[in-house]
């Protein structure tokens, strides 16, 4: 026999079969009651009557006997969906509104929560990344102040704690290099680093190895980042056992990282070992360092800091600037992104709170709409209760089209998230923590999917309940004309309304303070010009430039040419600048004829910079008293020095300091003591703990000539933002001395836009939720009016056929929908009052609670309701007594 021949062998019969026996068996029934009917006198036809009333609902009794088969609930569910399919067939219009709402709330929301999945639960692509910690070190004179690095000498007290299985130094503070050999000389950053660390983090290189024990015999070994080799290199596996030169000292590359591993800073191009040899390990009470551990199992980070602790106050028991430090221990994931950002988890975590409240709101909006659209369908529910469908398979029934609705937006959503999180990956708008890639993977997705279902549960669910409890003899007498919601369902309906409306003044009140904030913060004068200003770095071979007169003379050089070059209208040097760098005050200020502070009394809040004479110029910054510098101040002159206002204000609030001698350290030697000759205006910078404020620090500017350092900045003005001068600048130093790095030039305006970066990234995204949110608001206002208009035809006609004006209706019309705005707006303010206080970590120059801001949002609120009710109201305003009054 072919196969062709063959029987099929079915486990279980069809459904069609096992449905036609049992419409048998029910007709064999009917007909053997029906003989016995016509048995005791009655006709044929009354005995078929008595048989069926004898029998009871077939439709029902189908239904019993099916539920005693075997997959019968899949073969429910198919036919669910199969009419579930057909019923979104016939209203394409309003299937497209509610997956349309739904694609953008769950899109929304899936891209927020692919930043919060990379930022606070993926975990570091590490080996054993929740064992991985790092120690840092806090003033007990100051809680608040920001953690500071360990000194190398506390790493090497506890490197052989009990606690851990290995501890590892490294530091991005002194890892700045000059690279020669590898091209043309440039700056990199060459972190300084144990030689546990790579151990530590269980991170193999892709080729060549890491650190061994022979290596601190050699005077340089360092491995490479991918990014650096693929640049440098070229991608060649050779590059492994060259040299590179870092500060003129010639170092092997040993290795080359796989492309996925990051370390903070990012920036880092290579790692260099720590040897006994090197300034860490020659000075290890002065060389600063961040001590990161991998605890062993079972140890917990209390018990850690708890040994940690004590080892440090053994050692520092008569150190009077220890006693004042006390270590600290902290997961390395949570550290990571604080150094990204400090505000970097709450920003997040507001954020995916707003995105929440709009995923809400999108539900409450749908959950409207299905409430209406079950008004529309009583008579076909009251059918398929008559035809035997009890109130759970109506609600099974309603539940599955809900759940259909929800998984096809979520299916779109996860489209409009893509998008999402690849123009956030494109621009880039804020650092985020390394090893942490924002992508729609498996997790989000899984997210996703849990939330189509509860989405679909949220808005189905009483919606569902409601329409299931149908009254079949009223709905089938009145053929669905005159049906109309019960006024408990009409309050409900309309207490939704107010919950969107609420919803969306809290996210729009949240939004419009910090988009003023950002303004604010942004229009704060400066103490400079930020416009027209473009700014490079310079970076001088210490080798090659050893004396400060051969520094003095490059600059001066430099500046020549600089100043000459087209579309330069001045330029300048200085040895740091503001916003290009986090400046801040580290040195002891000593006064002459005053005590000199020492450890214990020195604020320690004083920077020094080193300035051309033309650098307030080229910033302006206004010279408040006294001189400017010169080409008169030599190096043999005497040493002068220009005080700001921040440092008036500090250490000569009541005298005038011009002619006052002063001396920047606590140290004597090797600082002269400086002669005050003028006063500026503060240059306004921003700390990279306080992101919300800016700061004036207490400065003391120095001329060039007398104080020349290795590395300096070169400020540009020019009538237009060119950051092309950088080529030019490059071709000038380059024409000087080739060895020269020259950094990548950047405008003012672009560095101040960076600082501005997190602040921004907030508002334009909680503005960008909190407008979704009033969209989503006004389109549930005016769907809510529409239904009612519908069901209020028949009123509306009687109001005019008995003498309402036009004008009555449309007023009535409005005035019901501004007071279900008004309800919602007194619920919005009172809750904006109590959720705006969570911002105010990240709120400048304005108060959670500002009325205006609040009048503001309100009345945008109202005027865009106002909208909203017009168009039905108007609908309404135009009822036909008479053709309304024909058709009831």
């Amino acid at each position: 026999m072919s196969s062709k021949e063959m029987p099929k062998i079915r486990w279980w019969p069809k459904r069609k079969s096992r449905d036609e026996d049992l419409d048998r068996e029910i007709r064999s029934h009917l007909d053997l009651e029906a003989e016995e009917q016509q048995a005791l006198g009655l006709t044929p036809e009354d005995a078929r009557y008595a048989a069926k009333r004898a029998l009871g609902n077939a439709t029902q009794i189908k239904e019993s006997v099916r539920q005693t088969w075997g997959w019968t609930w899949l073969e429910r569910l198919k036919q669910d969906f199969v009419y579930a399919l057909r019923t979104f067939a016939r209203t394409p219009g309003f299937t497209a509104v509610v997956i349309l709402t739904l694609a953008l709330g769950i899109g929304a929301t899936t891209a927020m929560f692919s930043i919060v999945n990379a930022v606070l639960l993926h975990p570091l692509p590490y080996k054993n990344p929740d064992r991985l910690v790092i120690i840092w070190e806090n003033s007990l004179h100051n809680p608040k102040a920001p953690p500071f690095f360990d000194s190398y000498r506390d790493f090497q007290t506890w490197k052989h704690a009990s606690s851990f299985e290995r501890l590892a130094p490294a530091t991005w503070a002194t890892g700045s290099a000059i690279l020669t050999g590898a091209g043309p000389a440039r700056g990199v950053l060459a972190m300084p680093v144990g030689i546990n660390f790579f151990q530590l983090l269980g991170v193999a290189p892709q080729f060549g190895r890491t650190f061994q024990p022979d290596d601190l015999h050699r005077s340089c070994t360092v491995v490479v980042s991918h990014r650096f080799w693929r640049k440098a290199f070229g991608g060649q596996k050779n590059a492994v056992g060259t040299q590179i030169g870092l500060n003129r000292t010639a170092c092997t590359i040993v290795g080359v990282m796989p492309q996925g591993f990051t370390f903070y800073p990012d920036a880092a191009s290579m790692w260099r070992l720590i040897t006994p040899d090197s300034k860490i390990g020659q000075d290890p009470d002065h060389a600063s360092v961040a001590v990161f551990g991998l605890l062993k199992p079972g140890i917990s980070i209390q018990r850690a800091q708890e040994e940690i602790r004590r080892l440090f106050k053994n050692v520092h028991r008569h150190d009077p600037g220890g006693i004042s430090k006390l270590p600290s221990v902290h997961p390395l994931a949570q550290e990571f992104d604080y150094l990204s950002g400090p505000s970097l988890r709450r920003s997040i975590i507001v954020l995916f709170g707003a995105v929440v409240f709009v995923l809400l709101i999108a539900c409450v909006n749908i959950a409207n709409l299905l409430f209406g659209r079950s008004l529309a369908r009583q008579k076909e529910l009251a059918v398929r209760a008559a035809l035997g469908s009890g109130r759970r398979r109506l609600i099974r029934q309603l539940l599955t089209e809900s759940l259909l609705l929800s998984s096809a937006g979520a299916a779109f959503g996860v489209l409009l998230a893509i998008a999402a999180v690849h123009a956030f990956r494109a621009l880039n708008p804020i650092r985020m923590p390394p090893g942490v890639p924002v992508s729609v993977n498996l997790w989000v997705l899984g997210f996703t999917a849990i939330l189509a279902v509860a989405t679909a549960l949220l808005f189905g669910l009483v919606p569902a309940l409601r329409a299931s409890r149908v009254d079949v003899m009223d709905a089938l007498k009145a053929g669905g004309r005159t049906a109309s919601f019960s006024p408990a369902a009409r309050l409900f309906g309309k207490a939704l309304v107010a919950a969107e409306v609420m919803l969306s003044l809290a996210l729009l009140a949240g939004a419009g303070l910090l988009i003023e904030s950002v303004n604010r913060l942004a229009s704060v004068p400066l103490g400079f010009r930020t416009d027209h200003v473009v700014a490079t770095s310079l970076s001088l071979l210490p080798w090659s430039y050893a004396k400060a007169g051969q520094r003095a003379r490059f600059y001066g050089e430099v500046l020549d040419r600089a100043g000459r070059l087209p579309g330069v209208t001045s330029a300048a040097l200085a040895s740091s600048i503001p916003l290009t760098q986090h400046r801040h005050g580290v040195d002891a200020l000593a006064i002459e004829g005053r005590p000199r502070p020492d450890s214990k009394t020195a604020s320690r809040d004083v920077g020094e910079v080193s300035i051309s004479p033309g650098y307030f110029r080229v910033m302006d910054v206004p010279l408040e008293r006294g001189r400017a510098f010169g080409n008169f101040d030599r190096p043999k002159s005497p040493a002068v020095a220009i005080v700001n206002q921040a440092l008036v204000r500090e250490y000569f609030p009541h005298e005038n300091p011009i002619g006052k001698h002063i001396q920047v350290g606590e140290s004597k030697a090797q600082r002269p003591w400086l002669t005050i000759v003028g006063i500026v205006g503060d240059e306004k910078d921003q700390n990279f703990f306080h992101q919300m404020a800016w700061e004036d620090i207490p400065f003391v500017f120095r001329p060039l000539s007398q104080a020349p350092p290795f590395g300096v900045s070169l400020v540009l003005r020019t009538p237009k933002d060119e950051a092309a001068l950088g080529a030019a600048v490059r071709k000038q130093v380059a024409a000087i001395d080739p060895s020269v790095p020259v950094g990548q030039a950047i405008t003012m305006n672009q560095q101040l836009s960076k600082r501005l970066a997190y602040p921004r990234f907030r508002a334009i995204v909680l503005g960008a939720f909190a407008a979704l949110a009033l969209l989503l608001a006004v389109v549930g206002l005016y769907g809510v009016l529409s239904q009612s208009i519908a069901q209020r035809t028949r009123e509306f006609g009687i109001r005019m056929a008995l003498g309402a004006q036009r004008g009555d209706v449309l007023a009535l019309v409005i005035r019901q929908g501004m007071l279900l705005t008004i309800a919602g707006l007194a619920a919005g303010l009172a809750a904006a009052l109590v959720l705006t206080r969570f911002l105010s970590a990240f709120l400048f120059g304005i108060k959670p609670t500002d009325p205006w801001t609040m009048a503001a949002v309100s009345l945008l609120l109202l005027l865009v309701a106002f909208l909203a009710i017009w168009i039905p109201a108007r609908r309404a305003a135009k009822t036909d007594p008479m053709t309304t009054l024909r058709n009831e």
